[in-house]
């Protein structure tokens, strides 16, 4: 059995453990979220009983406000689903209406976002509504790219108030920064640094390459594994061609800003980035 086949029949468990440990999202199964907590950006469906002229979809505002007929501006975020249909339910109440029965729904999620990028089938933002672990999150996203590293790294606002954008790279040393190790994330520990949060910007590294140049079947950029030899490297390129001559292949690689070529045994281990030169057999090789 290929270790590829094992972590994904490994991911499928753990996807479905996930099931049983998330909280129960009421919103998917046809039931008001009544612990949702609203937020700007969120588009919410409001129905009063017996009025279908108050049937509304409104959308609520970056200052977390919507408009709303008789009662005018209303602040919603903050509030929770149950909280909001009480204000609205006091307001018309209040000189409009006897004893008003209303219902809201959240008909699109918007306002917990969530930013993910590199190695990743379907980058983007994503919006989530109850704790969701970081591999159920990638999951929606398509699953790892074939190119993807071992590092996730997780940059997380201190601020109380989220960003409405991307936190960059560069200023990360700005807030909190998670580091997970993706063949811990996938082994299926439990732990509270694998589930993201309001205005996450998650980056899922580019794993480590190296290149074969020269006469072998195939040349070009290979994914590094640790322990992966010279010899390795040259069958991933497809072997050495007719004319190419694997005994002679050196080492290209830079050791502190300096560029050397270095003479290859096929048992040497090769660095990430490395450079592995495969040459024309010599006269005496023919």
């Amino acid at each position: 059995m290929s270790s590829s086949f094992c972590t994904r029949l490994a991911l499928i468990y753990l996807l479905i453990g996930f099931q049983w440990l998330a909280p129960i999202d009421l919103s998917a199964q046809g039931q008001p979220d009544m612990g949702y907590f609203i937020g700007a950006g969120d588009i919410l469906e409001i129905q009063v009983w017996d009025n279908d002229d108050l049937h509304r979809k409104v959308e609520v505002s970056q200052e977390g406000e919507f408009t709303y007929p008789l009662i005018g501006k209303v602040h919603a975020s903050g509030l929770s689903v149950f909280g909001l249909e009480t204000l609205i339910k006091d307001m018309l109440a209040d000189g409009y209406l006897v004893s008003p029965q209303v219902t809201v729904s959240v008909a699109e999620y918007k306002s917990r976002k969530i930013f993910l990028f590199g190695e990743v089938k379907k980058p983007g933002t994503y919006f989530v509504r109850h704790k969701t672990h970081l591999l159920e999150l990638i999951s929606e996203a398509g699953g790892f790219a074939d190119r993807a590293g071992r590092t996730i790294t997780i940059v997380r606002p201190r601020s109380s108030l989220k960003s409405q954008g991307p936190v960059p790279l560069e200023e990360a040393k700005k807030n909190e920064i998670i580091t997970v190790d993706r063949v811990r994330l996938t082994s299926g520990h439990a732990d509270d640094s694998f589930f993201v949060s309001e205005g996450d910007s998650i980056y899922v590294s580019k794993a480590p390459r190296i290149f074969v140049t020269g006469k072998v079947e195939e040349p070009g950029e290979f994914k590094w594994e640790a322990g992966l030899t010279v010899h390795q490297a040259i069958i991933l390129a497809g072997g050495p061609g007719t004319w190419g001559s694997s005994r002679r292949a050196s080492i290209v690689r830079i050791e502190n800003g300096v560029e050397k070529e270095l003479e290859a045994d096929m048992n040497d281990t090769v660095r990430p980035f490395d450079i592995i030169k495969v040459p024309s057999k010599g006269f005496f090789e023919r």
